[in-house]
């Protein structure tokens, strides 16, 4: 799924832990869906270009036994 300019776009895996992300002019945003209220993060199109394919690679996944 691409990002759409300006939504939010809403992820869940089990229904409890929400983030949602939005695409903006000139950064990507992400907040956490049970408290958007608390504010966004801000990352350049750079930064969420690294981390997406970074994601892709499992970089970041957590070791097993953690989830």
């Amino acid at each position: 799924m691409a990002l759409r300019p300006n939504v939010w776009i809403k992820y869940s895996d089990n229904g409890n832990n929400c983030v949602e992300v939005m695409l903006t002019d000139t950064e990507v945003l992400v907040r956490n869906s049970n408290r958007p209220d608390a504010g966004a993060i801000g990352f350049t199109f750079a930064e969420w270009h690294a981390h997406t394919q970074g994601q892709k690679q499992g970089v970041f996944d957590l070791p097993d036994g953690l989830v």
